[in-house]
């Protein structure tokens, strides 16, 4: 009988590297040390953690098997892993439990406002139980001013970025980093053929028909500009329905309208469209429109109703290692906020960033998602139902 090979995973790959990396490093610093009777010491934390777990509650292609049995195997706490497909699902989970059930959430940064309002849902920070140097310094600042403190108070820990560009039919169209821009996607040729996520396209027209994007921003802070903006993207939208084969709202549906609904072009998230990339042997490919694409920040952050705080800290410190970011971000395509990730990627992510961005000429022009109040989140709600129903 045939026995069918199994291809590790770049995540696979990454973590049975760095595992077999400190099993290295422990044995070493046995030798050295001049006895076995380290032994001892090294399994000591995971008898004290029999029992021990942590429910952790994040995006659906965020955290692997391999990244999980990597946390248990180096601290003995067991993972228990659901996973959502978009900020409001889980905060409405959040909401109907008022803060309890899940020890870690994973937020957009941009979204925490809408969770200080909703109440006590999450606990602040303590940074001295944070392995800050863990974070690339300027992401740590940056997810200041984006939303992540409330009343002085820091309430998530960067874990990633992303940003949402153009994928596309490499077969059918010719795009290339640098010389491609937002209105390319609404080109003649694209009717019927494009798939979007309604609030990003919203945004992305607020952005195109601006031409600077400075009145989207201003349209965060003041309702009567808000209305404006929306009003010009919404008026762009309807006009151009016809265009749209699928809306998508997940990362199962991105890569449904790409393999199965006969999508040739996007504005999706970088991460499906990238691992849509790797399994079309280069078919679908992703960039960077010139404008700069929209950039958000996820964050990890604990719940207020936590019952595994200790754990919860725990599992912060270990999956913004290094060679766990770098597990992530093999994974998922997503980038990782963890300092040194970038040491671990594949050949073939890095091949691919640089592609997406322009060699790196791209990234100083990202339009980073503002932070939203609830005001603006609602306002925007009647907007993407209306285009929806349009």
């Amino acid at each position: 009988m045939e026995t069918k090979k199994v291809t590790p995973s770049p995540c696979d790959l990454t973590v049975t590297a760095a595992q077999e990396f400190r099993r290295r490093t422990l044995l070493k610093a046995g030798v050295a040390a001049g006895t076995l009777a380290a032994a001892g010491p090294l399994s000591a934390p995971f008898v004290r953690a029999q029992g021990r777990e942590v429910d952790v509650y994040v995006w659906n292609d965020y955290i692997t098997e391999a990244m999980t049995d990597a946390f248990t195997e180096a601290t003995g706490v067991r993972v228990n892993l659901s996973v959502y497909g978009t900020n409001n699902e889980v905060l409405n989970v959040l909401r109907a439990s008022q803060g309890s059930g899940y020890d870690i959430v994973a937020p957009s940064v941009t979204t925490l406002q809408a969770w200080y309002d909703a109440g006590d849902l999450l606990q602040p920070i303590d940074e001295s139980r944070v392995a800050v140097d863990h974070i690339v310094p300027s992401i740590w600042d940056r997810s200041l001013e984006l939303g992540a403190t409330r009343r002085g108070q820091r309430y998530a820990v960067p874990f990633n970025w992303g940003t949402e560009g153009i994928a596309f039919d490499s077969t059918q169209r010719d795009y290339a980093p640098g010389s491609t821009s937002w209105s390319d996607v609404w080109a003649d040729q694209n009717m019927d053929l494009v798939t979007v996520r309604p609030r990003s396209a919203l945004t992305v027209m607020g952005v195109m028909l601006d031409g600077t994007g400075e009145m989207m921003d201003e349209a965060h802070r003041d309702e009567e500009v808000a209305r404006r903006v929306l009003d010009q993207a919404l008026e762009f939208a309807i006009a151009h329905k016809g265009w749209i084969r699928q809306f998508w709202k997940d990362t199962p549906a991105i890569q449904n309208a790409f393999l199965q609904n006969g999508a040739l072009v996007g504005i999706c998230w970088d991460g499906p469209s990238l691992n849509l990339w790797r399994e079309t042997d280069g078919r679908i490919k992703y960039l960077s429109p010139n404008e700069g694409a929209l950039t958000w920040l996820d964050t990890l952050a604990i719940p207020s109703g936590a019952a595994h705080v200790d754990e919860a800290y725990e599992f912060i410190n270990f999956i913004t290692r290094p060679e766990m970011g770098a597990a992530h971000a093999n994974h998922s395509g997503y980038n990782s906020a963890a300092q040194g990730a970038s040491e671990y990627l594949t050949d073939d992510l890095k091949e691919k960033f640089n592609y997406a961005y322009n060699d790196g000429a791209l990234i100083d022009n990202l339009y980073w998602w503002k932070p939203e109040p609830q005001w603006f989140q609602q306002l925007r709600q009647e907007y993407i139902e209306r285009y929806e129903a349009a």
